[in-house]
């Protein structure tokens, strides 16, 4: 594969893990006015416990630490530290989080195909000028390593998109089990429907059943929130390799 062919995919696998992330993002449209209150209430309820948010994935109570100072995270590559570097000197609000969500351990095969990139992409693009080849270069070396960069490019593009299947699925475990307590707490405690005060009874009922979901919901939040901050790796990852070879 010719070297655009390898920028094009980057590039295009970045928008569709951006649209991907933003769509994940928005709130399911309510039904027609034939539902109930009850009906009503339990869909607004669970979209607002339910959607995910880039401000959850990205708490710093969620993600790996990104030590200050110039230093900067001690567990970063040096290419990942350079990128790294370059948020912070550029003042990006959101500089410490992109460098934690760096450092998280993708696996083996996924940080191999991102250095090696780094390497290659180095040499293709520092041979013409910081920028992409509009063709094949003529050394044969350099080609050699634009149609590798090809082939890293579609492996990395697999690996996205089988995450991002995994984002989808972690998505819709989290949101079957808060979906499967809130009909236990409506069916339990029928008074939520029409918002009357709750008898002590009921409230007690309605804590049991909260207390009953409260580990399982949480493991699998925690599971979401992983599954969502890698979905973001590969958006950040995406950005440092694209400025390997946008320098003109």
């Amino acid at each position: 594969m010719p070297l655009q062919g390898a920028t094009n995919l980057i590039r295009a696998a970045t928008l569709n893990v951006l649209l991907f992330l933003i769509c994940a993002t928005a709130t399911p449209a309510q039904d027609d006015q034939s539902q109930s209150l009850g009906d009503v209430a339990r869909q607004a309820r669970a979209a607002k416990a339910s959607a995910p948010k880039f401000a959850t994935v990205l708490d710093d109570d969620n993600l790996p630490k990104s030590k200050g100072g110039e230093g900067g995270g001690g567990k970063l590559s040096p290419d990942k530290q350079a990128f790294c570097n370059e948020v912070r000197q550029r003042k990006d609000p959101a500089a410490e989080r992109i460098c934690a969500v760096l450092s998280i351990d993708m696996g083996s095969e996924y940080e191999n195909i991102t250095a090696r990139y780094v390497e290659l992409a180095k040499n293709v693009c520092g041979a013409n000028g910081g920028h992409f080849p509009k063709n094949d270069p003529k050394d044969p070396t350099l080609a050699a390593q634009a149609r590798e960069l090809g082939q890293l490019s579609g492996k990395f593009t697999t690996m996205m998109d089988a995450d991002l299947k995994n984002v989808r699925n972690s998505e819709a475990d989290l949101n079957a089990l808060r979906m499967e307590k809130y009909r236990e707490e409506y069916a339990q405690v029928p008074a939520l429907d029409n918002k009357a005060d709750l008898s002590n009874s009921e409230k007690q009922k309605f804590d049991e059943i909260d207390e009953k979901y409260k580990s399982r919901e949480h493991e699998k939040d925690e599971a979401s929130n992983q599954q969502r901050t890698r979905g973001l790796r590969y958006v950040y990852d995406m950005a440092r390799l694209q400025e390997l070879c946008d320098h003109h």
